[in-house]
């Protein structure tokens, strides 16, 4: 620990502390770029010794959380992806507005940006649902990212604006 006893004692924090708290914006960006990639994960890592088995644990993952049914999932290629397209959407909003960042929004614009999103998820399962139009992977690929790229920005932008020393946020 570094500083005096005198100014722990006042509240302030060891310089541990701060390190840690810089780490933590790069930490969030990069599990979610991860996260954005995870879909591949399971295919890319099946034949590679050792790490086989993080991709089986991936895949267990994606059984948990998502239906998975097989009219819905992705196919690119030979290559049928472990999620539906709708997840799939997600995931990839996840790691996409980790690695853009874009656009930095207030709090108040991103939940409004979220109100939206869901709105327009919800018009996309109703109608499909009510037979309104035919199904389609492309717009559910849509509304996940829609969906989730916001929220992939404001947590980053959240880590990084708790990092910065308490004069500046």
């Amino acid at each position: 620990m570094t500083g005096d006893p005198s100014s722990l004692a006042r509240g302030a924090k060891p310089a541990r502390s701060e390190g840690a708290r810089a780490r933590l914006a790069p930490l969030v960006r990069a599990l979610l770029i991860l996260a954005g990639v995870s879909p591949w994960l399971p295919s890319l890592l099946s034949d590679v010794p050792v790490l086989g088995h993080l991709g089986t644990l991936v895949e267990a993952w994606f059984g948990l959380q998502c239906h998975r049914d097989p009219a819905r999932a992705l196919t690119i290629g030979s290559l049928a992806l472990p999620v539906c397209a709708r997840c799939f959407g997600i995931y990839a909003g996840l790691g996409l507005g980790a690695l853009v960042l874009r656009p930095r929004l207030a709090p108040k614009f991103v939940r409004i940006w979220l109100y939206g999103a869901v709105v327009v998820m919800l018009l996309d399962v109703a109608t499909e649902l009510l037979e309104m139009r035919p199904p389609s992977a492309a717009l559910r690929v849509a509304t996940g990212l829609l969906l989730a790229w916001p929220i992939s920005v404001a947590l980053v932008d959240s880590a990084r604006r708790y990092a910065r020393p308490n004069t500046e946020r």
